[in-house]
């Protein structure tokens, strides 16, 4: 019977799913901690193991979560795990990372078009879009020639998803919205610092900080799943 009523309930796999949430976390703190104080079992927690506990939470979210928004963000989660993995394994698989990153920022960018319109708030649009017109810039010196096209592609993914997060929040105000959008900034901000790292001057405390607000990020992003509202007061501009 208690089987039952954690599958069964809303509000038991609400429970489930915030159990994962939270088992995420602590493997989170454990990669960050790893290096120093904290051993791991044959490379286990890291930073895909991590995200797949989020992509885990996402998954057991209840069925009244629509299809588009839950499994978008599913295989968004799903393509950030394979980026992950593919700038953890020894070599230069950097492009390869960046092209699941995008990929992982397109399902987003479609998870948050379903219930509201694309740019219905224009300001955050601006707001990230300068952003972006004074990072790129300042980066570009230090991008070779081959990574120009791609940094800029994903570049534009990652603000457009941003942006659009943004929007979304200012749309319909509830607790998920908010976190999906607090999650997409932290992802901007992540990925802002592991480019400067990359691409201008390594940083003493670089690490901590990507992978802490990459792991919020993706985080606030699994959560906007678990506590997601069907709120159909809210309407974007224009509908």
């Amino acid at each position: 019977m208690c089987k039952q009523l954690v599958t069964n309930t809303p509000e038991g796999i609400r429970w489930l799913s915030l159990f994962l949430i939270v088992v995420a976390a602590i493997s989170g703190v454990w990669v960050l901690g790893a290096r120093c104080c904290m051993p791991t079992w044959a490379g286990f927690p890291n930073t895909a193991s991590t995200t797949l506990l989020f992509l885990l939470s996402a998954v057991a979210a209840h069925r009244r979560v629509p299809a588009r928004y839950r499994w978008s963000i599913v295989a968004g989660l799903a393509c950030s795990a394979a980026g992950d993995a593919f700038l953890m394994v020894s070599g230069d698989y950097f492009v390869a990372g960046l092209g699941s990153f995008l990929a992982a920022h397109a399902c987003y960018l479609w998870a948050l078009t379903g219930d509201c319109r694309l740019a219905g708030h224009k300001l955050p649009f601006v707001l990230w879009g300068m952003f972006g017109v004074v990072l790129v810039p300042w980066l570009w010196p230090g991008v070779a020639g081959s990574l120009r096209i791609p940094v800029l592609l994903y570049a534009l993914a990652l603000l457009a998803m941003a942006a659009q997060a943004a929007s979304r929040a200012a749309s319909r105000p509830d607790a998920a919205a908010i976190l999906a959008a607090t999650g997409a900034g932290l992802f901007v901000f992540s990925d802002a610092v592991l480019a400067f790292q990359r691409f201008r001057h390594p940083l003493e405390w670089g690490r901590l900080l990507v992978l802490g607000a990459y792991f919020a990020a993706q985080g606030g992003i699994a959560l906007s799943v678990v506590l997601y509202r069907d709120r159909t007061s809210f309407r974007s501009p224009g509908t």
